[in-house]
């Protein structure tokens, strides 16, 4: 509560808590996701390399690499919500833990940060993987 224009120590400490567990979690549940998303991709790739060298009918492969083209337009749709919500984050803690921000320049190489990557470049990857197995069965 303030008292005369002044915050509440203590409820400053549980704010800077709240926003520091905050940004963990969100970073966290970023990486959690795609590794789920990943791993999902690779049973069905497994499965999908499976039927398609066992059966002579390329129908169950095609439906597989249709599933698979879906999977991977979920993971980059629900990928990119998330990566909205974890820069914004993000900056937040930046901009509110100053010793955050220093390691930070400190440390992070020029050019992409590697977020995008994880939430771009692996979706789309396995996006062209599946478009190519449809193709060919």
């Amino acid at each position: 509560m303030a008292i005369d224009g002044q915050t509440d120590p203590e409820q400053e400490k549980a704010a800077d808590a709240r926003l520091w567990g905050h940004a963990l979690h969100e970073e966290t549940m970023l990486f959690q996701r795609s590794n789920l998303f990943l791993i999902a991709q690779s049973l069905l790739a497994v499965a999908y390399s499976t039927i398609a060298t066992a059966d002579t009918m390329s129908t169950p492969a095609s439906v597989l690499a249709g599933f698979g083209i879906a999977l991977t337009l979920t993971w980059l749709f629900v990928g990119h919500r998330h990566l909205k919500f974890c820069v914004a984050i993000q900056q937040r803690t930046l901009d509110r833990f100053p010793d955050v921000a220093e390691t930070e320049a400190a440390c992070r190489e020029p050019g992409l940060r590697t977020w995008p990557f994880m939430v771009y470049g692996l979706p789309i990857l396995a996006t062209v993987m599946w478009i190519v197995l449809a193709v060919i069965t």
